[in-house]
C-alpha cells in the first residue's frame, strides 16, 4: 500500500459507513478513505438484514433519526440515481394484551407530537390492513403509511458509488489491526498492507466496534448478538406487498420478499458471540409463532434463510459522535438493528459533526458517555 495522508478515515463500507463517506463528499470533503475487511462493501450486518424502515419508535431521538432518514430514502432514486424500490407499504404493529395497547396508545399520542401520521387500530382496523392474520385474540394495533422496507445493498452500492465518484477511496479486503495513537490523538489506522495516515477516524465497524475500542484500550459498549431470518416459496394468496407486520407479544415479524414472506423474530436469551450459523432448531420455533398469526403459512415451504449480526449497546440505541480522551476519533455504531434505516440521517449527522463541530440534530442523548453516567434512554419498540 503506497502511504498516504486522509483528512479522515471511515472503518467499515456497511451501510452507515457509506452513508457517511457519501454525505462527507457531498460536503466538499473528498480526501477521505474507508477501509473495509470484505472484499465488497455491505457484505457485513447490513447484507444480512431484513430491511425494515420505521418511524414508529417510542424514543424521541429515534423516531428524529427515522423522520431525516425516511425523507433520504424517498429521494435517493433522484438523488444518486439508482433505481432502488422503498415500499412504503407501513408497518403494522400488533396488540393482544390490554397493557400493549394501552402502551401503543401514550405512544401514538407521543409520535404525532413529533409530526407523525400514526393510526391507533382498532380490531376491525387491523382486520382491514392485514386480512391475511388471525383475529381471535387482536385487540388493536398502529400502523404508519410512510414506514415500510427495502433491499439495503441497493443503497450501500449508491452511497459507494456516488463518494467514490467525487473522490472518495473505499480499500475492501483491508482489516484493521490497530490505530494510530499520538499525544492522545488519533492519527490513523493499521491494517495488514500498511499505515493508513489520517487526522480523523470514524468507527462505523458494527459488530465488531468493540474490537475496535480493544486495540486503543476504550470500552465500546456494542456486543454482537445473533439474529436470524428466512424467507418462505411464494404464496400467491397473500396480498403481497404486504405492510411489515409484527406481532408485538411474540416479537414475530414479517413482510414480502420475492412473492414469498421474509419472516424473523429475535432470541432475547442468545448470548452475545459472533456465531452466524443458522440454527435450524430455532427456525422452527420462529415459523410455529408465525403461523399461529398467520395462518396460511402453514402452506409454505421454507426457501432459504440466514444469519447475521445485531450491533447491541446496552439500551439499543447508538453511540453517535466524538470519544472523550481521544481526540479526533468518532463513533458511529451500536444501532441495535436499526443501522440500515438510521443510515441516511447518520451520515448527515457525522459529516456536520467532522466538518462544523456542529449537528442539525441534538445528539447528546447517543453520547459515548451515557453509560457511565446511567442516563441510558428507554425503548419499547425493539424487535
Amino acid at each position: 500500500m503506497t502511504e498516504h495522508s486522509y483528512d479522515i478515515a471511515i472503518i467499515g463500507a456497511g451501510i452507515v459507513g457509506a452513508s457517511i463517506a457519501y454525505h462527507l463528499a457531498k460536503r466538499g470533503c473528498t480526501n477521505v478513505v474507508v477501509v473495509e475487511k470484505e472484499i465488497n462493501p455491505g457484505m457485513g450486518s447490513t447484507s444480512k438484514a431484513a430491511g425494515g424502515i420505521r418511524a414508529q419508535f417510542n424514543s424521541r431521538i429515534n423516531v428524529e433519526l427515522s423522520q431525516m432518514s425516511i425523507s433520504a430514502f424517498e429521494r435517493f432514486p433522484q438523488e444518486m440515481g439508482v433505481d432502488v424500490v422503498f415500499n412504503q407499504v407501513g408497518y403494522l404493529w400488533i396488540a393482544t394484551r390490554p397493557e400493549d395497547l394501552r402502551l401503543f396508545e401514550r405512544n401514538v399520542a407521543d409520535q404525532r407530537k413529533l409530526g407523525l401520521d400514526v393510526q391507533l387500530l382498532d380490531r376491525e382496523g387491523v382486520r382491514r390492513k392485514a386480512p391475511y392474520v388471525r383475529m381471535d385474540d387482536v385487540l388493536g394495533g398502529t400502523f404508519h403509511q410512510k414506514d415500510g422496507y427495502a433491499p439495503p445493498a441497493d443503497y450501500v452500492m449508491g452511497y459507494c458509488k456516488r463518494a467514490k465518484e467525487m473522490g472518495v477511496r473505499i480499500l475492501l479486503g483491508t482489516a484493521v489491526t490497530g490505530l494510530i495513537v499520538q499525544n492522545g490523538a488519533v492519527a490513523g489506522v493499521r491494517t495488514a498492507a500498511g499505515e493508513i495516515h489520517a487526522e480523523r477516524v470514524v468507527c462505523s465497524a458494527g459488530a465488531y466496534s468493540g474490537k475496535i475500542g480493544e486495540m486503543i484500550g476504550v470500552e465500546i459498549p456494542v456486543q454482537p448478538v445473533r439474529r436470524q431470518c428466512f424467507v418462505t416459496e411464494p404464496i400467491r394468496e397473500l396480498p403481497h406487498p404486504i405492510p411489515m407486520t409484527v406481532d408485538y407479544t411474540t416479537g414475530v415479524y414479517m413482510h414480502s420478499e420475492s412473492g414469498g414472506v421474509l419472516i424473523g423474530l429475535a432470541d432475547k436469551d442468545e448470548p452475545p458471540s459472533f456465531n452466524e450459523n443458522i440454527d435450524w432448531s430455532f427456525v422452527e420455533k420462529v415459523a410455529e409463532l408465525a403461523m399461529r398469526r398467520v395462518p396460511i403459512l402453514e402452506q409454505a415451504q421454507v426457501r432459504t434463510g440466514w444469519a447475521g449480526l445485531y450491533e447491541v449497546t446496552p439500551d439499543h440505541h447508538p453511540i453517535i459522535g466524538d470519544l472523550p480522551g481521544v481526540k479526533g476519533f468518532t463513533l458511529a455504531t451500536g444501532f441495535s438493528g436499526h443501522g440500515v434505516m438510521h443510515a441516511p440521517a447518520t451520515g448527515q449527522l457525522v459529516a456536520e459533526l467532522l466538518t462544523t463541530g456542529r449537528t442539525s440534530l441534538d445528539l447528546r442523548p447517543l453520547r459515548w458517555s451515557r453509560f457511565r453516567e446511567g442516563d441510558l434512554i428507554k425503548e419499547t419498540h425493539v424487535i
